[in-house]
């Protein structure tokens, strides 16, 4: 049987179904990519396109075929098996759906049926039902207008759906993956065996999961149990109510399972729970940017008194302390913002002293040094720098601001190795909020749309190292087993 290690570079790709229909959906994602080696679509009815010939069928292709996308419709799937058998093909990804998810018997029949011919012949399946693989760094992609930067997040997706919305959420807020798979109905290659392969994958750093539903229970408990003692693990799992979970079963044919042990799962091991699409992208998003943090102590900065409030309302929801500052911390702050409206404390409000570069800094860099403050999280206005630089005739005044503050923020994470954050609301002024959003990604600071999500984030973060600590001296001692 091949592992996924021996099916994730293939040097051929052959794509049978490739159709005018929908303008060659996958042959295009891969000339889009630039996968690397050779493309053989397959269709009788169509000469070539994209300046690649076609092919009759696979058994015309003159080279040997290390992958196949199948996409017909599901009662020519089995004969499309059957000649990757006799090709020797190592794995089909098989996007056609109509099997077991369907909940029919036909469906049912054939599912069980291409499974057996597969595993006879030695091909690995990954689907049916899924979109299959997003590797940018090989060119391997699902969609033509995925980045081909690399990152450093894996992801593991039974719905296609969210695979693909995840890619580009994530690349739209400057996370990058090192692999993305989309495992649909999972009969052959499912989540457990593509987690452990991300746990050996040197240039995946985090693990994040959608998962509906898991027929093997134990080998799922011990890949996500190995993987987050060493990287962090992130799990969104669907079908948590009655509604959800008959939906689950005849999305992917998928078994959801009980809410309650999957909690106990999470509660035994360091996997980190994701209760929405949102916030997988933005721990996600956290790990990704941010150092390792301990503890669970935020400092906060804002413009605005009201805002301060509110974010310290946030933050403690999510599990955060906003600490008192020092006298001697409040001292040096209060020596630079001055003037109506300010407050020294934590949270900081900077009211009018938010359009002095030299203020924010000091701001930033003070809270970096105050060894009680774990982290810092920035609520970033653009709507005032934007508006007053027209006033004061000094149009530079925006980009000099978020320069400032992305220049002092990166200090902090370098020097003092804790994590910044920077939430921008989106309040109006678009173009504003993605000039700021984008000196801030370049800066190697991750950016939030509230406080709330950068907050829940970074607990979330806090609580992975923290009880990671704990685990890793458990193991050292021998005690791990017992304790999970």
């Amino acid at each position: 049987m091949y592992t996924i290690e021996e099916i994730i570079e293939p040097s051929t790709i052959a794509i049978v179904g490739s159709a005018r229909r929908n303008e060659f959906y996958f042959l295009r994602s891969l000339v889009a990519t630039g996968f690397k080696g050779a493309i053989y679509p397959v269709n009788p009815h169509v000469p070539s396109a994209y300046g690649l010939k076609f092919y009759k069928s696979l058994s015309q292709i003159p080279d040997k075929i290390d992958y196949v996308i199948c996409a017909v419709k599901a009662e020519h799937v089995l004969d499309v098996v059957r000649e990757c058998v006799s090709m020797g093909v190592k794995a089909i990804n098989i996007f056609s759906s109509g099997f077991g998810e369907s909940g029919t018997e036909e469906g049912k029949r054939l599912e069980k049926e291409i499974v057996e011919i597969a595993r006879k012949g030695g091909v690995r399946i990954l689907g049916p039902n899924c979109m299959g693989i997003y590797y940018p760094e090989h060119g391997l992609s699902f969609r033509t207008d995925l980045r081909r930067k690399r990152g450093p997040v894996g992801f593991v997706s039974q719905s296609g759906g969210h695979a693909i919305s995840f890619s580009l959420a994530g690349n739209d807020a400057g996370l990058f993956f090192s692999k993305v798979f989309s495992f649909g109905n999972g009969v052959d290659i499912t989540a457990p065996e593509l987690i452990e392969f991300l746990t050996r994958d040197e240039k995946t750093k985090i693990i994040a999961v959608y998962v509906e539903g898991v027929n093997d229970g134990a080998r799922f408990m011990k890949a996500i149990k190995e993987a987050a003692l060493r990287k962090p693990v992130i799990i969104w799992k669907g079908g948590k109510t009655e509604a959800g979970s008959r939906a689950a079963a005849s999305h992917t044919g998928s078994i959801a399972g009980s809410p309650e042990i999957m909690e106990a799962v999470f509660t035994q091991t360091n996997v980190v729970p994701a209760e929405s699409f949102d916030e997988l992208l933005d721990t996600s998003l956290a790990f990704a940017y941010c150092p390792p943090v301990y503890g669970n102590r935020v400092g906060l900065i804002s413009i605005s008194g009201g805002s301060g409030v509110t974010n310290s309302d946030a933050c403690i929801k999510s599990g955060l302390i906003v600490p008192q500052l020092s006298d001697e911390t409040r001292k040096k702050l209060g020596s630079v913002i001055r003037g109506a409206g300010t407050s020294v404390k934590n949270p900081v409000d900077l009211a009018g002293s938010y359009l002095n570069p030299d203020v924010v800094a000091t701001t930033v860099e003070t809270l970096g040094d105050a060894p009680y403050i774990d982290s810092i999280i920035f609520e970033v206005q653009v709507h005032y720098p934007s508006f007053y630089a027209k006033f004061i005739d000094t149009p530079e005044l925006a980009a000099m601001i978020y320069k400032t503050i992305s220049d002092s923020c990166k200090k902090v994470v370098e020097e003092n190795k804790k994590p910044v954050l920077i939430a921008i609301p989106p309040i109006g002024y678009h173009e504003a909020v993605r000039i700021a959003r984008d000196m801030f990604l370049e800066a190697q600071l991750p950016v939030f749309p509230s406080v709330e999500r950068a907050a829940k984030a970074l607990a979330d973060m806090s609580k992975y190292y923290s009880k990671g600590q704990k685990l890793k001296e458990l193991e050292k001692q021998g005690l791990l087993q017992a304790t999970v």
